[in-house]
């Protein structure tokens, strides 16, 4: 069964009371062009506290908001991703009919965490789920899907 609300998989604000706060998954596994930012490493804005720039951070940034952030995760901290160790995303690329769910590793291993691997089977059980270890390599996960791993061209 799917733990994603999913009237929220595609909202393009954050939910009622939910914030970024201290988290920074984000500014570390995905790429920001602006930036100059690859994917799997740090933003040089990172803090302990959170963004540095938060207030003035580029477009691409400030227009991302993960699942969690959306409200299609459960509200609970535990599942925020720098809680989780897993940032969740859900969007529909350009042109296509089909939503892409992915699921992008903060730290090596943290997709076999407990929390994090029940999340994953939850999703999985229902939709493709593209998950990315922090190691680059990809699997996709899914009710139609075998547990396939690809490995990333990067």
């Amino acid at each position: 069964m799917s733990t994603l609300s999913t009237d929220r998989l595609l909202a393009e604000s954050a939910e009622a009371g939910r914030e970024c706060g201290p988290c920074t998954v984000c500014c570390t596994v995905l790429a920001e062009t602006e930036l100059k930012k690859p994917m799997r490493c740090a933003c040089e804005h990172v803090r302990s506290s959170g963004c540095g720039i938060y207030a003035t951070r580029p477009r691409a940034c400030s227009d991302f908001h993960c699942l969690w952030l959306r409200g299609a995760l459960p509200a609970e901290e535990q599942f925020r991703p720098d809680q989780l160790g897993v940032l969740f995303d859900g969007y529909r690329p350009k042109g296509a009919d089909k939503l892409r769910l992915v699921a992008l590793e903060a730290w090596a291993g943290a997709f076999d965490a407990p929390t994090a691997r029940d999340m994953i089977d939850g999703i999985a059980g229902d939709h493709e789920l593209e998950l990315s270890r922090r190691d680059g390599s990809w699997q996709t996960r899914g009710p139609a899907c075998t547990a396939s791993a690809v490995t990333e061209s990067t």
